[in-house]
């Protein structure tokens, strides 16, 4: 069975790179998955941009489409990607369907919510 991720952008249109392809998020913390497409099974990879100046520490989870938290976790570091961050965010996605992503500061008020959209390729 083949997965594909979609999505829309929000607030980025004209984003040339991958991004504006595969996940929607929102808020004053960005999430970003650089994947194009993806099968059941593939190992889904988060980096994250906070728009404001946001320290840490925060936390992150990521929540199945039946509504199942998949992973929960405090982090140290916002992974970046860039040399040196953290390192990212990993999840395999298991099923078809909208997983939800959030993040936010535990001491102040930077947020951010991600939708990432699986659709079953095989199905249509």
């Amino acid at each position: 069975m083949w997965l594909l991720v979609v999505a829309t952008s929000v607030g980025w249109p004209s984003h040339p790179s991958p991004v504006s392809q595969v996940i929607e998020s929102t808020g004053t913390i960005e999430t970003i998955c650089d994947a194009a497409a993806l099968k059941v099974g593939d190992t889904v990879k988060l980096v994250f941009r906070a728009l404001d100046d946001a320290e840490p520490p925060f936390n992150v989870r990521v929540i199945s489409p039946a509504g199942k938290v998949l992973l929960e976790r405090v982090l140290r570091d916002l992974p970046t990607g860039r040399p040196q961050s953290a390192p990212p965010i990993t999840f395999t996605a298991g099923v078809d369907g909208v997983y939800k992503v959030e993040i936010w500061q535990l001491y102040g008020k930077g947020r951010g919510q991600a939708l990432l959209t699986v659709v079953d390729v095989a199905a249509g």
